[in-house]
């Protein structure tokens, strides 16, 4: 053991003969090739690295192109939003001053209506009140009158009424 840790000339010279010969063998066959591909394998790394670099670039312009159009896009939905609304209320104005004016024909029409049957009654009235009268008078003087001077008094008692000479008053 104590062989292994003494140096001895020869040994060392072998040793230091062989490696410089290994050295000069591997660097005429084997250096060359392996520092070609080492060249290749670091080029490369160098193209793909600028390949994604540039990859990077492109996608943060997609990005920030992207990022401008929802951004624009978010204006004209918030602008069409906005005019939807506008229009809905616009729309309910329409319609309510539609059903205002709607309800407003329909007071105005019953109103004529109801007008009129009040006319109508009062005709109606009118006539029942001569005919009573007529019936009246009839049953006072225990005579019959002819038609034609009878219809002629009513006609003129009732125009006294609507005049207002009489000294009767009707439903006024």
């Amino acid at each position: 053991m104590e062989a292994l840790i003494r140096p001895e000339f020869g040994l060392m010279f072998w040793t230091i003969f062989i490696f410089i010969l290994l050295v000069l063998i591997l660097s005429k066959t084997a250096w060359k090739p392996l520092m070609k591909a080492v060249e290749e394998r670091e080029h490369g790394i160098r193209h793909d690295r600028e390949a994604a670099e540039k990859a990077r670039l492109e996608a943060e312009k997609i990005k920030e192109g992207l990022e401008a159009g929802m951004a624009a896009l978010k204006i004209e939905i918030e602008a069409r939003l906005n005019e939807a609304r506008a229009a809905g209320v616009r729309e309910r104005d329409l319609i309510m001053e539609d059903a205002r004016k709607s309800a407003a024909l329909l007071i105005e029409t019953a109103k004529t209506e109801l007008e009129s049957q009040k006319n109508a009654m009062v005709r109606e009235l009118k006539d029942k009140v001569a005919e009573l009268a007529i019936l009246a008078a009839e049953r006072v003087l225990q005579k019959t009158i002819d038609q034609k001077a009878d219809r002629e008094l009513v006609n003129h008692f009732l125009k006294e009424l609507e005049t207002g000479d009489s000294k009767y008053k009707l439903g006024k």
